[in-house]
C-alpha cells in the first residue's frame, strides 16, 4: 500500500487528506485480493489501472539506475470505451479491462510496470452489471468478478472538478495491446 496526497483544484493553498492505495493479496476477507485502481500521468497518456502489486528492486549487488531504485508497480490496464457524452443517462466514462490472448490460448490481464510516481488520483469504479446481476459478486469481489465499469466522477467535488476540466476531452489513455 501508499498513500497520494493532493493539493485541492477548487483551493490550491488546501492540502487534501491523504489517501491510502492498497494492493492486498487474497485473503479470508477479500477471496481475490483488495487492490485500488488509479489514474496513471505518463509523458503522453492518461491511463486507468489496477494496482496488483508495489514493489522495489534490490540495491544489494550492481547499482540500479536511477529510475528503478524508486518504488515501481504492476498495474493491470482498463481502456475507456465511451464518454460521458456518450451516454446521457449515466453521464460517466466507461471503461473496460484489457486482456490479451496468451499461446495456450487463455485470456489474461494486459499488464506494465510504472514508476509509483506516475499515479496522479486514487479513482473509484462501479461495476456495470448489465440485464443479470452475477449473485457472486460482492463488495470484495466486485472489481475481480467484472469486466466493465463506470469511472465515478461523483465521488466528490474535487475529483468532479478535475475530470471535468483538467482531463477534459483530452482524457482518451492509450490502448496498449
Amino acid at each position: 500500500k501508499f498513500h497520494l496526497q493532493l493539493h485541492s483544484d477548487l483551493r490550491p493553498h488546501l492540502v487534501m487528506p491523504s489517501q491510502q492505495v492498497q494492493a492486498y493479496p487474497p485473503s479470508g476477507a477479500y477471496p481475490l485480493g483488495n487492490c485500488d485502481i488509479v489514474l496513471l500521468q505518463t509523458q503522453n497518456d492518461v491511463i486507468v489501472a489496477q494496482v496488483r502489486m508495489v514493489f522495489g528492486l534490490s540495491t544489494r549487488g550492481s547499482a540500479l539506475p536511477p529510475e528503478l531504485s524508486e518504488p515501481l508497480l504492476y498495474m493491470q490496464l482498463s481502456e475507456v470505451i465511451s464518454h460521458p457524452q456518450d451516454d446521457n443517462a449515466v453521464m460517466m466514462y466507461c471503461v473496460k479491462r484489457q486482456f490479451e490472448t496468451g499461446p495456450d490460448g487463455t485470456r489474461v490481464r494486459l499488464g506494465m510496470i510504472v514508476p509509483l510516481v506516475d499515479v496522479t488520483h486514487a479513482i473509484e469504479l462501479i461495476p456495470e452489471y448489465g440485464q443479470r446481476v452475477n449473485c457472486d459478486v460482492t463488495a470484495a469481489t466486485s472489481l475481480e468478478l467484472n469486466d466493465t465499469f463506470y469511472l465515478n466522477s461523483f465521488s466528490d467535488k474535487e475529483w468532479y472538478h478535475t475530470l471535468h476540466t483538467d482531463f477534459g476531452s483530452s482524457f482518451h489513455p492509450t490502448v496498449y495491446q
